[in-house]
């Protein structure tokens, strides 16, 4: 690999100057294959839910992500479970109570979303935040026990 360094506003970056070619042939793009399922609208935000959030059942789910339908919910759910994202664990109370968890395969996906709020914090400040200043994630999760989900991502 060769970076090339260059000054741009005061700032180091690092031009990648290399074609990343895998050592093992993939049968099929491992990020088209993911992007088969977490691409769908809505998933991400459901896994964002149920994994930082901590919102586990239907009704709260759905009140959280304006727009989406229950239709559309209960189809991604559906999706979820039969990928291995989300598990469901029925209460056995009267009426029933369905509680939606992570998997490993989903906790999996967690530094993914923080990867993307970190983006979306530097690269859209302007809509993200108030008063449009980008910002890391140390400054916008300074608590302790999240420090080793961000340390590596930025």
């Amino acid at each position: 690999m060769q970076y090339i360094k260059r000054q741009e506003e005061d700032k180091s970056v690092y031009e990648i100057n290399w074609v990343i070619t895998p050592k093992v042939k993939f049968i099929k793009c491992p990020i088209r294959t993911t992007l088969g399922v977490l691409g769908k609208k809505w998933t991400i935000l459901i896994i964002r839910d149920i994994g930082f959030r901590r919102i586990a059942r239907f009704n709260r789910l759905l009140e959280s992500i304006s727009g989406l339908t229950p239709r559309v919910l209960s189809m991604r759910l559906k999706e979820l479970e039969e990928e291995n994202f989300i598990e469901c664990e029925e209460e056995s109370r009267s009426p029933s109570m369905v509680i939606w968890r992570l998997t490993q395969k989903g906790k999996d996906t967690l530094p993914i979303l923080m990867q993307l709020t970190a983006f979306g914090s530097k690269w859209y400040s302007d809509v993200v935040f108030e008063d449009k200043v980008p910002r890391r994630l140390i400054e916008i999760f300074p608590q302790p026990e999240i420090r080793d989900l961000i340390k590596n991502i930025g």
